[in-house]
């Protein structure tokens, strides 16, 4: 019996066209609600005018964007509501990538979601502002949580997702189906039918180190580790090497105990310690839970901030 439609062009069932329909009129109602609150982004310093997107993370006009549109820039300025208004560079975040601003308005602004919860094959909304052209909303998948990419390692994780991205959406926000923002655009991959996006939690680092001392207090121990060949209750993330002096070998770490947890978070191989250390913050204490000679053990270390001379020759100069 001959078909009534052609091969590849099959009508749906009416389950299907209303699911459909319902992914349609979900993502036209979250880019509806949350389309003022992302902007663009001009940054002029003497070689021209760089140009990238934003978005309002409160009501007092503090913006994320990515660091490379903003950096070392002269002048910097935001369009929103049809005008273009100053904005002032409040950090430049060289670990994650990021940036923070600040216009002198009231603004909208987007929630923040829960990152730690987004999974592999998570349908994700993407706000930006491509090229030349005005705000728009594109669509895509969460494909993997990744620690590298070409053999280089990330400061933290990020997410890989397949959703195609345009220049000039560089620092757009990334939402899930409630509409709160679990992540940024950080860079395109490839042909540019994939992407990297930056949790969410990882640039809230910078914003809260920001809120509490003004300045950026990256945390460091000085510790090196290495993975067992097998795990060991259940981790094969063991210390190698303390550096004499520093936080990690002052605390009572020693080399060959096996890392189990950090601040209560599991630690099951050593890229799970990398992750945990970009959240350390400088003088706030850290809890790290460790097996040595068959015994766990809770031992607490005070991170500090990454000395820029030995530590043993910090040390004497106090």
């Amino acid at each position: 019996m001959a078909l009534t439609a052609p091969l590849f062009s099959l009508p749906l069932c009416a389950a299907d066209q209303s699911t459909a329909q319902n992914i349609c009129t979900e993502f036209g109602r979250i880019f509806e609600q949350h389309r003022r609150s992302v902007v663009r982004i001009y940054a002029t310093d003497h070689l021209g005018i760089r140009v990238g997107s934003g978005f309002f993370v409160d009501p007092s006009g503090v913006i994320y964007t990515h660091a490379g549109t903003v950096m070392n820039a002269e002048d910097v300025k935001v369009s929103f509501d049809g005008r273009l208004i100053p904005a002032r560079v409040i950090t430049v975040d060289d670990r994650n990538g990021i940036a923070l601003l600040k216009v002198d308005c009231s603004t909208p602004f987007i929630p923040i979601g829960d990152s730690d919860k987004i999974t592999q094959t998570t349908p994700v909304i993407l706000i930006g502002f491509p090229e030349e052209y005005e705000v728009s909303s594109n669509f895509g998948m969460i494909a993997a949580r990744e620690r590298q990419h070409l053999g280089k390692y990330f400061a933290t994780s990020h997410f890989r997702a397949n959703m195609a991205v345009q220049r000039g959406e560089g620092g757009a926000p990334v939402l899930n189906l409630a509409g709160e923002v679990i992540g940024i655009l950080m860079a395109r991959i490839s042909d540019g039918t994939a992407c990297h996006i930056l949790p969410i939690r990882a640039a809230e680092k910078t914003r809260q180190d920001i809120s509490r001392f003004g300045e950026l207090r990256p945390g460091w121990v000085g510790g090196e580790v290495e993975d067992t060949a097998a795990p060991i209750a259940g981790s094969t993330a063991q210390i190698l090497t303390l550096g004499p002096g520093t936080p990690a070998a002052q605390s009572g770490l020693k080399a060959g105990d096996m890392i189990l947890s950090i601040n209560g978070i599991p630690v099951t191989c050593s890229e799970d310690v990398l992750d945990a250390a970009y959240f350390l913050t400088a003088g706030d204490l850290v809890e790290v839970l460790i097996l040595r000679d068959g015994e766990k053990r809770s031992i607490s270390v005070k991170p500090i901030t990454r000395p820029t001379i030995p530590v043993e020759a910090a040390a004497q100069e106090k």
